[in-house]
């Protein structure tokens, strides 16, 4: 009798404890089993200057850009300049399923060379035409790059929300945010020189 009392009291305890703990989480936003999902961004860096790029893996121009800039955005991410942001846009038919691939990927390894890989593959699988997500998967795969899915919904929100904010009606396009404003540059010429001018200036000998 007695034991069936403590087991009683143990098992009341017990629930007690979890109840605490439930309200905790629901009063305090204390994650108890399971937390919301950040929207995933591909950004790369952690300096000051915002930087949006805007381009599509069909447009002819951003294909050419791609060899001048890869450099120049390499180095202002690794000396802290910027912080770059890829917004691929959904001007063509199959943009969006590139776009996708192109998380996908850097979803599986988010490192600055490992996108811009990424990006210089899917651009010659546009070259080549692959219009189907099996085709991609296949190719991408063969150049060493493997894809881990996700829900790209609230990260396709977000391109949404930079492309109507921004004003992009045309690719490739760049958006440089600084102290002293905000500023769009169009054209591969005018977008690589307006990054080389954040390039912190060396000091002298």
């Amino acid at each position: 009798m007695k034991m069936t009392l403590y087991r009683r009291m143990v098992e009341n305890i017990t629930r007690m404890l979890v109840l605490s703990c439930i309200l905790l989480g629901l009063v305090y936003n204390i994650p108890v089993i399971c937390r919301s999902a950040e929207t995933f961004t591909p950004s790369f860096g952690k300096g000051t200057v915002k930087v949006r790029l805007y381009s599509d893996y069909f447009c002819p121009p951003c294909r050419a850009m791609e060899p001048g800039i890869e450099p120049v955005i390499t180095d202002l991410v690794r000396d802290g300049t910027i912080t770059l942001t890829f917004v691929d846009t959904p001007f063509y038919r199959y943009s969006s399923l590139y776009a996708r691939c192109f998380l996908y990927a850097i979803n599986e390894k988010k490192d600055l060379e490992h996108a811009l890989r990424a990006r210089r593959a899917l651009i010659e699988a546009a070259k080549n035409g692959l219009d189907s997500a099996d085709k991609l998967e296949i190719f991408l795969k063969k150049e060493g790059i493997t894809l881990k899915s996700f829900d790209p919904g609230p990260t396709f929100k977000a391109f949404s929300r930079h492309l109507k904010e921004d004003a992009i009606d045309a690719t490739p396009s760049c958006v440089i945010e600084t102290e002293g404003g905000t500023k769009k540059y169009g054209g591969p010429g005018n977008i690589i020189d307006a990054l080389k001018k954040l390039k912190k200036k060396q000091p002298e000998t």
